[in-house]
């Protein structure tokens, strides 16, 4: 079951970004319950949409499924590995 969130206290978010043939995840804290839409900046170049929202894992506040902000097909050749590393992803799993 769900933690309480303490009003003012950050959310702990696990980012998990389908990509390929993998899956990446990220740890990272919202200010705010996060929504479908929600765009998240990692860096000054990239952001992060929040496709969906799962309440209820163990060891997070919430879950976002998210995805690369308007990529056009040129963006998309240009991730790599390396660069969703670059943005503090790792390799990982997600059910």
């Amino acid at each position: 079951m769900a933690k309480a969130r303490t009003p003012g206290r950050p959310l702990k978010a696990l980012l998990v970004l389908p990509w390929g043939d993998g899956c990446w995840v990220r740890e990272y804290e919202l200010p705010f319950p996060p929504f479908q839409g929600l765009g998240i900046r990692l860096d000054v170049y990239e952001v992060m949409n929040v496709e969906s929202v799962v309440v209820g894992d163990p060891g997070y506040d919430v879950t976002c499924i998210v995805a690369f902000d308007e990529m056009t097909p040129a963006d998309r050749k240009r991730v790599t590995d390396d660069r969703i590393r670059a943005l503090g992803f790792e390799e990982g799993g997600y059910p």
